[in-house]
């Protein structure tokens, strides 16, 4: 295994969609390794290939706790089949080094994908029983769709600030998602929350 190096938010390989693995080959499995060496080296919970220059439709995560145990994590050809709910999420990215912000998510959603063996496999999961790791597939899947968490925030004008402060280029107004769906249901449960 080898550590590889993280690009940086700037760099084109994180806006192009990832292509599409055909063969879990050798090849494959070592870019496997060497990603979880990677997001282990730069205390990562998540890395998706695109973030180390490869844009082939790959992420790994650990998103173990002191509270909560889970094996490390391969998904290849990843497809979100089915989401709901929102909640809010304070994220971080490897690409992105120092910026953390609040961003919209789906509070539940069911993944299909391969394993490393290239076995289908599908998992549910929810924030509120496994809330990184629901969030973490989340983040990590945009990765492979050219998007990326900043194009979720919840403060526009602060993660912009966020990101000068840092050197990095500003928020990118035209790929910002339309997260209508989102806000009305965190507005829902707000109401809800304050009856």
């Amino acid at each position: 295994m080898s550590k590889l190096n993280v690009v940086k938010y700037g760099h084109p390989v994180l806006r192009t969609p990832a292509k599409r693995v055909l063969k879990v080959s050798a090849k494959i499995q070592k870019l496997v390794f060497d990603m979880m060496e990677t997001m282990y080296a730069n205390n990562g919970c998540g890395l998706a290939a695109p973030q180390v220059g490869e844009s082939l439709s790959i992420f790994v995560l650990d998103c173990s706790s002191e509270t909560k145990k889970y094996p490390a994590m391969v998904f290849i050809n990843p497809k979100i089949v089915k989401s709901k709910g929102a909640c809010k999420s304070h994220e971080g990215c490897l690409s992105f080094p120092e910026v953390f912000v609040d961003v919209k998510r789906h509070a539940e959603l069911t993944i299909r994908y391969q394993d490393l063996k290239g076995r289908q496999q599908e998992m549910t999961v929810n924030v509120k029983d496994d809330p990184l790791l629901c969030r973490a597939i989340q983040h990590e899947m945009d990765h492979l769709n050219g998007i990326l968490f900043i194009d979720y925030v919840i403060d526009y004008y602060g993660t912009d600030e966020i990101l000068r402060q840092k050197g990095l280029p500003p928020i990118e107004k035209a790929k910002q998602q339309d997260t209508a769906d989102l806000d009305a249901l965190l507005d829902f449960a707000t109401a809800e929350t304050i009856k």
